[in-house]
């Protein structure tokens, strides 16, 4: 374009898998449900039942235990993720304490995991003391 520079287009955000989750307990007993959203925008549904008791705060680990692995084996370093249930996000940032033997197992689980996925750039962090917490329309976001 005749030599000249037209100007550069940044990003402000930083593109990474999102993945929203789900966990539930009902007649038919627990089960998970995972959107994964790629950096293309292609989506992927996966729903799974648990071949196991389980209490619902139980599924609701479960299902961001799925979500962290999913990403990982496709050998994704960063993820966004999404849950509705306070519990397990507030465990996860820190601002509420796992006090029950079961959930404080969960914890370790997904903190062995998040600390797996490597750093991309200044603003995703896989330490999980860099966990943000946003209350939006209800929904809780983790952002490794």
């Amino acid at each position: 374009m005749g030599g000249k520079s037209v100007g550069m287009i940044m990003c402000k955000e930083l593109l990474v898998w999102k993945v929203y989750v789900d966990g539930a307990v009902n007649q038919r007993g627990p089960g998970v449900g995972l959107v994964l959203v790629s950096l293309e925008g292609l989506t992927f549904e996966k729903s799974l039942r648990l071949g196991f008791l389980a209490t619902n705060n139980e599924a609701e680990y479960e299902a961001v235990l799925v979500g962290l692995g999913m990403v990982q084996n496709m050998g994704e370093k960063s993820v966004q993720m999404f849950s509705d249930s306070q519990l397990v996000v507030g465990q996860v940032i820190g601002t509420l304490e796992a006090r029950d033997s079961i959930m404080q197992e969960y914890l370790a689980k997904v903190k062995e995991i998040s600390i797996s996925l490597s750093e991309i750039g200044n603003e995703l962090k896989s330490n999980l003391s860099n966990f943000s917490l946003i209350l939006s329309r209800g929904t809780l976001e983790i952002k490794l």
